[in-house]
């Protein structure tokens, strides 16, 4: 039996964002995180963009462009990429449900 949905606290642009996810995810959760707010940060340092929502939408465009090209993003190996796409899913659901 799995255990239940639990909440975890990212930080992300020091903002704190409170996500439930099952306890085997939260690993994969606090990297992608951690990924993501690096990724902000260097846009932050590099471009006059002071909204933070204007350095999300970079940061997701920036990402999601590695993805199409078909770079390595620095994911565990032994994750497939059907496995990836249902925990960003579940992720995502979770986040909207909160």
């Amino acid at each position: 039996m799995s255990q239940p949905n639990r909440p975890v606290t990212v930080r992300v642009m020091e903002k704190d964002y409170r996500i439930v996810c099952p306890p085997e995810e939260q690993g994969m959760l606090l990297r992608t995180a951690e990924y993501l707010n690096d990724e902000m940060a260097e846009i932050r340092k590099t471009s006059k963009v002071l909204s933070t929502e204007r350095i999300a939408v970079l940061a997701a465009l920036n990402i999601t462009r590695q993805l199409l090209e078909g770079r390595e993003l620095e994911l565990p190996a032994d994750l497939d990429n059907g496995e990836l796409a249902g925990r960003i899913d579940r992720l995502l659901e979770a986040m909207e449900q909160h």
